[in-house]
């Protein structure tokens, strides 16, 4: 925190505590660095690196501490343990090499915005997608040396051929025949070493590159703004998938044929060095290879487009059947749905066969150019062999070479195919990307300690879409401590107020505040740490019973699990299962009855210990028995937690002291809970 202070980086402190919470020891370094827009490396050379123009730096010493090496003094340098409160402690430079274990160093990842000038000539921002798969660039010249050595050493075969027709044979020396033959399969065997390390070596970037593309696409998607995200889940889905195209660009088959092109270059040269004009013959073949390829790039993309459409929406049809498979059975509209992916899949399938005919067509063209430069090379040089120009061994030597050489041109197709479908993946992860979260790490919110939860709304709108708003408030205030029960019709709005307040869903017009800050300014972290929700499509994830209660509280313990489920009731119904908090739930917690899961959710909600708690229709799947053991727990909160519920239950009503009536997207009734009630009675209550 105090290297990200010290070059103005935007902080969340909230935000680094739920990091450092659920990283793993050998990440937490890397996870801390990442939650302040920071890049980390360490520095092998250790102390010898201490410099002045390097600080600050990170230092882990040998007894696990950590601190940050601010300045150099006329003694040393000055250090900031965690934990000091940023009291400085000095250290001479024998001192900090002797306790030393690692060094790092800590730079931003992009230039702070400057609203004075960005308007003018805003900063350079690498694109997001290269910036992380070549963010390490150091195993790829590797793959570069490799390549050089393979290609070299493929020209044994080629000078074995040609010594063996011009000299081993005429001279019938055997000692020459073995010590080429010799030379010729050490040249083989050391070949496919150098391959298979190339190959490995590419296999470990890609799938480095792969890691980080993939934790920063879905990190992106997990914080996208609930009025940003897509509206259809398989579609949603689909875009996520697309990844899978942009990793076969990262395979070693891919990388390992793009580099090998280059060296079609040399090839020619040392073509042209012993078969001379023939060399026309190859750089031909080039041109009959590459041009049909470039010429079927818009008719590729088109069709990978197209492909690329249809499976996104196979993809949200099969989602919808799966997430409603019950309705499905029971409306017995088995039929309909499975016509439907029928005529999804059909044309799906028909896309994806007229992108493989093309892609087929192209490479068999190509294999047809590479086999038949052999024959033509050898069709044109036999009649310079017959005039003594060249030698037979020459000519074998340039046939032989001719079709190796265009070998990695030959598989220009496939490469071209997977840019296209990785170029239509990086427009669809693009859409994706630009999609606003709720606390770009760029924005530094206002960190709040606590919250009490006063909230005011003043003249606000609010829905999922701004053509259609779902409710409206001119004014509405709520104290720290309130216990209020929200009434209305379904549809009326009851759930959108809640989403409202919980800062899930942002006013499309006016403002929402709490504790007199306007909420957007608060970081979304310190808002979600005291205001507590559980909404109606609350949902149980596959896991174990302790993974889904501890899921918001992850450093609770056994006995604080046990605690709650004791005041909820729901310790009879751990006893009987005979793996206990290991039972294994299901998605959704399917197998679980209703009461089941909405106990357990309302559990891991307490189980948080909000200062605000919101809550949509929390007892409708509870019997009497249960409904009365969750208003006892609420009823027993201390008087500085705001409980908001939304409810159809008359039973809730008996821990409210306010009831707030919402019909037709208005507030119709406000007051306290006696007065409302009276007036509903009389049947005063606005229509």
């Amino acid at each position: 925190m105090r290297v990200a202070t010290h070059y103005g980086m935007a902080i969340s402190v909230e935000r680094i505590k739920l990091d450092m919470a659920w990283s793993t020891d050998e990440g937490r370094l890397a996870t801390l660095a990442r939650s302040v827009s920071l890049s980390i490396r360490q520095i092998d050379e250790g102390a010898a690196a201490l410099s002045a123009l390097r600080l600050p730096l990170l230092v882990e010493f040998r007894g696990g501490e950590v601190g940050v090496i601010e300045r150099e003094t006329s003694e040393g340098f000055g250090v900031v343990l965690a934990g000091d409160k940023g009291l400085m402690t000095p250290l001479s430079s024998e001192q900090l090499a002797a306790r030393m274990k690692r060094l790092f160093v800590l730079r931003p990842v992009s230039s702070r915005p400057d609203r004075r000038i960005d308007d003018y000539i805003a900063p350079w921002r690498p694109d997001w997608l290269r910036s992380i798969a070549l963010a390490d660039l150091k195993p790829y010249r590797a793959v570069m040396v490799a390549s050089l050595v393979t290609n070299v050493l493929a020209l044994a075969g080629t000078i074995f051929s040609m010594q063996v027709y011009d000299r081993v044979v005429p001279g019938q020396s055997m000692s020459t025949l073995w010590v080429l033959f010799i030379g010729v399969m050490m040249a083989i065997l050391f070949g496919m070493g150098v391959r298979t390390a190339r190959n490995r070596i590419t296999d470990i970037a890609g799938k480095a590159a792969d890691l980080r593309i993939s934790d920063r696409v879905f990190g992106h998607a997990l914080r996208i703004r609930n009025t940003a995200r897509p509206r259809s889940t398989g579609t949603f889905i689909a875009q996520i998938r697309e990844l899978e195209h942009v990793r076969e660009m990262l395979t070693s088959t891919t990388v390992a044929a793009i580099a090998d092109i280059p060296f079609f270059l040399l090839f020619c040269v040392l073509f042209f060095y012993i078969a001379g004009s023939l060399v026309w013959i190859p750089l031909l073949a080039m041109v009959l290879l590459v041009v049909p390829g470039l010429l079927a790039q818009k008719r590729l993309r088109r069709l990978a487009e197209t492909n690329t459409r249809e499976s996104s929406l196979r993809s949200a049809m099969l989602v919808e059947a799966i997430q409603g498979l019950d309705d499905i059975k029971s409306m017995q509209a088995e039929t309909r749905f499975q016509n439907l992916w029928n005529h999804y899949n059909e044309t799906t399938s028909g896309s994806s066969m007229e992108l493989r005919d093309l892609v087929n067509r192209l490479s068999s063209f190509a294999q047809m150019v590479q086999g038949g430069v052999f024959a033509v090379v050898i069709f044109f040089g036999a009649p310079l062999v017959m005039a003594g120009e060249l030698s037979t061994g020459v000519l074998v030597a340039a046939s032989m070479l001719s079709s190796r050489m265009l070998a990695p041109l030959a598989s220009v197709t496939q490469i071209l195919n997977r840019w296209q479908q990785a170029q239509v993946a990086r427009k669809a992860l693009d859409g994706l990307m630009a999609l606003p979260v709720d606390a770009p790490l760029e924005e530094q919110r206002i960190h709040k300690p606590t919250i009490s939860g006063a909230f005011r709304i003043k003249d606000a709108v609010f829905g999922h879409n701004p053509e259609s708003p779902v409710l409206k408030i001119n004014q509405l205030t709520i104290a720290p401590g309130e216990r209020i029960a929200i009434l209305g019709r379904n549809g009326a709005g009851k759930s959108t107020l809640l989403s409202g307040l919980a800062g899930l869903l942002e006013p499309i017009e006016g403002q929402i505040r709490v504790d007199d800050i306007v909420m957007g300014l608060i970081d979304p972290t310190d808002v979600r740490r005291d205001i507590g929700v559980m909404g109606q499509g609350a949902r149980l994830f596959h896991g174990t019973l302790r993974d889904n209660l501890t899921l918001g509280a992850p450093m609770a313990t056994d006995e604080d699990v046990l605690e709650t489920l004791e005041k909820m009731g729901l310790v009879d119904f751990i006893n009987r299962l005979p793996e206990g908090l290991d039972h294994l739930v299901q998605e959704g917690g399917l197998g679980l009855s209703g009461g089941q899961k909405q106990g357990l959710l309302l559990a891991r909600l307490l189980l948080r210990k909000p200062r605000v708690l919101l809550l949509d229709e929390p007892t409708a799947s509870f019997d009497e028995v249960s409904e009365a053991a969750v208003i006892h727990v609420l009823g027993q909160l201390g008087r500085n937690i705001s409980v908001i519920v939304a409810t159809h239950r008359p039973a809730m009503l008996r821990i409210v002291d306010r009831l707030i009536v919402v019909n037709n997207g208005v507030i119709a009734m406000d007051g306290p809970k006696d007065q409302v009630l009276n007036q509903l009675r009389s049947g005063k209550a606005a229509a």
